[in-house]
């Protein structure tokens, strides 16, 4: 492995900051691209990006980038670290660069999670219809229960890689992992990223069950009952079960729903004060994905005639007016019925 090679990250949140941190401390040569010059500031005179990751330290091996050439020298791994509801746009800005550079790269590696407003596709799909055709064999994407904050302070974690490229996911582990973040590899994409995306409905309703008061038993209900609906979601678009159980599904599931970092929870929970969705996302600097995923999974179980129950509560609590309390009442008074049924 050549410790020197070079790594483009699009994207300086706080996933993408912290990629950068610690995959700098492996010596690998970090291009770092933000779209703020006030960014680009930060980290070029402070050494860190103290909007997204407060004082976090940002080895010097890591170069931020604006003008876009700037950071497209013989890029060996490009990873996407943008909200999903940009990743189109973003690609097309960089499509000339990364068409120019396709003879270097390795792997085109996203970092999001959710689905594309509008068209409802997962962001590998969106990938695929957007990167230069040379570049399409290469996708792959990173998920699992990343809270970035923890994983820059050094706390061991586990992701995984998904990818149809069997040779791929073995080059992008061994390239990413080292002794406090480990991955795994999994060749089931559709249900990694079902995963990173349904799950942070279920962190949603978490929320608003911490807003509401609720304790234990009602969070250990939201989760399980959360995962069986994902799985069957999932299964319909053709993941393979198992992967629910896995740090994409149950692992992921876990750290969203519980973590005071979690931005999904924490919308979910100012939900449950009263507050109205619109001035809760004006109010916050960082991406909730789950709301707009909530609407694009609703609109896909409608279409493919998929009960979701949860869902639909938590759907109709942000775009239609449902009190989170008249939510509850919905779900408990549910018809009566097995806890287990077929969904493959």
């Amino acid at each position: 492995m050549n410790k020197r090679l070079n790594i483009t990250i699009i994207g300086a949140g706080s996933w993408g900051t912290t990629l950068s941190v610690i995959l700098a401390r492996q010596d690998y040569k970090i291009n770092l691209w933000t779209r703020r010059k006030s960014t680009y500031n930060n980290i070029k005179n402070l050494r860190m990006n103290t909007r997204y990751t407060g004082n976090l330290y940002i080895p010097k091996n890591v170069k931020p980038f604006i003008d876009k050439k700037d950071g497209f020298i013989n890029p060996e791994i490009i990873i996407f670290a943008v909200p999903s509801h940009v990743l189109r746009k973003v690609i097309v800005k960089f499509y000339d660069f990364l068409k120019e550079s396709n003879d270097s790269i390795r792997c085109m590696l996203n970092v999001a999670k959710g689905l594309e407003v509008e068209t409802n596709l997962r962001l590998s799909q969106v990938m695929e219809q957007c990167l230069p055709e040379e570049l399409k064999s290469l996708i792959c994407v990173l998920s699992g229960p990343n809270i970035a904050s923890e994983i820059a302070s050094g706390l061991p974690s586990v992701s995984v890689v998904a990818s149809n490229n069997k040779d791929l996911l073995k080059y992008i582990q061994k390239l990413m992992s080292d002794d406090k973040f480990r991955i795994y590899t999994n060749n089931d994409i559709t249900g990694v990223e079902v995963g990173g995306s349904v799950k942070n409905i279920i962190a949603i309703a978490s929320g608003i069950s911490d807003g509401l008061g609720y304790k234990a038993n009602t969070k250990a209900s939201i989760i399980t009952r959360g995962l069986y609906e994902l799985t069957k979601f999932g299964v319909k678009l053709g993941a393979n079960p198992v992967t629910f159980s896995g740090v994409a599904g149950m692992g992921d599931i876990i750290a969203t729903c519980i973590s005071k970092k979690s931005r999904n929870r924490y919308f979910g929970e100012r939900i449950a004060g009263g507050e109205k969705a619109s001035e809760i996302l004006k109010d916050m600097y960082m991406v909730a994905e789950g709301v707009k995923t909530t609407k694009a999974v609703f609109d896909i179980s409608r279409e493919m005639d998929i009960e979701m129950p949860l869902t639909e509560c938590i759907y109709k609590i942000i775009y239609k007016g449902l009190s989170p309390a008249e939510s509850v009442k919905k779900l408990m008074n549910r018809k009566f019925k097995s806890e287990i049924e077929d969904i493959i």
